[in-house]
């Protein structure tokens, strides 16, 4: 039996710095130059000549997201002393003071004009709401060699944020020192003043980050998306966000609040239930179209709908306005159309001109009841043919008609044919 092999006599473990991490095979693996055992003489030992360090993962892990170039990392060689096959353990933090050239070793090898050529992240160097357009507008900055910031921690600042005090009272974070990232970029589109139908206004929640270190668990990626969940007391949230500020932030009192910065699509391939133990508001800067191919059924208390403009109303069929007591239609001018036009009412209906008010057709106009009383101080009658039928009351407090027409009595302008009246009891009266 040997006597030294692999967790025996024969661990070798190292420090390096990743110098490429495009594995070709696409397994997570980084050619890592290592202390002691590689020069940093980059045309002695090229890049390409490094082996492959392969990672080791969580169980369960199906992706693995490689260290970036310039990250310190640390592991054990899986071969001992040959020292050709590195195991990667993990990533070191450090506070880094300088960027070295990237001709030299142990360092990040691209330049900024490289990473972009190859397409690597970039984080959003400026973002904001851009007055009469839709969205936020966003403006990427160039990918950055790493180490990005120098003479701070190389872990995220989104969970070593500095908190400002006064007199020793917490008075908010430094934005200096969560700059660029996606609370900073949150901060600048927040969306104030928005006015409701009732005539009030409200505002976006502020960004909830008050993170105090080491409290906000915290991962973020490259271009700036992230996920944390912070234990930072009095200000427990949990939020993810999206590079541009599209944000699903769950606040400390236990408020959710969603954002896109752009688009949003709600696809529910079932039912979908809403409840809301409170009021309701929504406010659409443009225009709203609502299409449903079933049935609408609104159930409330009270329902009004003001237009400052106009109001249409189409039925492709049927349409029916009902009121269990009263059902008012007021306007400068109204006007009810079609082919035929019913105005009925169980008790009474009443047709009311301020200055005047006519009824008449094209055709025929019929006006009839048990009693049909058409009073007023002036009354006129002007037909071709005017016909009365089994008239059991016909009378009058005016004066003779002729008077009223300005014509000699006792002559009654109904010569032009016969008057033809029907109704029970048909009274021409007036006050």
């Amino acid at each position: 039996m040997e006597s030294e092999f692999l967790g025996l006599n024969n661990f070798v473990w190292w420090f390096g710095v990743v110098e490429d991490r495009l594995d070709p095979l696409e397994l997570g693996r980084c050619k890592i130059r290592c202390f002691g055992w590689h020069t940093s003489d980059v045309n002695q030992i090229r890049i390409s000549d490094l082996p492959w360090a392969h990672p080791i993962v969580p169980y369960g892990a199906k992706a693995v997201q490689p260290p970036a170039e310039g990250t310190m990392v640390f592991g054990f060689f899986a071969d001992g002393k040959e020292g050709h096959y590195p195991i990667i353990l993990g990533t070191v933090p450090g506070i880094p003071d300088e960027r070295r050239q990237n001709n030299m070793g142990f360092t990040d090898p691209y330049t900024d004009e490289e990473k972009a050529a190859l397409d690597f992240p970039r984080k959003i160097k400026e973002a904001f709401i851009k007055a009469d357009s839709r969205g936020v507008q966003v403006t990427d900055d160039v990918p950055k060699r790493n180490p990005v910031n120098l003479n701070e921690p190389s872990i995220s600042r989104l969970a070593r944020p500095v908190r400002g005090s006064e007199n020793g009272v917490y008075d908010g974070i430094d934005p200096n020192s969560i700059a660029n990232t996606t609370i900073d970029i949150q901060r600048k589109t927040r969306v104030v003043n928005v006015m409701t139908a009732k005539g009030s206004t409200w505002d976006e929640p502020f960004p909830a980050f008050n993170a105090m270190y080491p409290f906000n668990h915290v991962l973020e990626t490259e271009s700036g998306h992230a996920f944390e969940m912070d234990d930072t007391n009095e200000f427990e949230r949990v939020q993810l966000s999206h590079r541009t500020g599209s944000t699903l932030e769950f606040l400390p009192e236990g408020h959710t609040k969603i954002k896109s910065q752009k688009g949003r699509y709600d696809v529910t391939m079932g039912d979908h239930r809403n409840y809301i133990n409170g009021d309701k508001y929504e406010t659409i800067d443009s225009n709203l179209f609502l299409r449903v191919n079933g049935n609408i059924r609104i159930e409330c208390d009270n329902f009004e709908v003001v237009s400052n403009k106009t109001v249409n109303m189409a039925a492709g069929t049927t349409a029916q306005v009902k009121a269990a007591q009263s059902l008012s239609l007021s306007s400068v001018f109204s006007t009810l159309s079609g082919g035929t036009v019913d105005i009925k009412g169980a008790m009474q209906t009443s047709v009311f001109g301020g200055l005047s008010a006519g009824i008449s057709s094209g055709g025929q106009t019929s006006v009839g009841g048990t009693l049909v009383h058409l009073g007023g101080n002036i009354v006129e009658a002007d037909a071709q043919v005017f016909k009365t039928h089994g008239i059991q009351d016909l009378n009058s407090c005016l004066p003779p008609l002729g008077k009223i027409l300005d014509v000699p009595e006792p002559k009654i302008p109904l010569d032009a044919g016969p008057i033809n009246v029907e109704a029970p009891n048909f009274n021409l009266g007036g006050g």
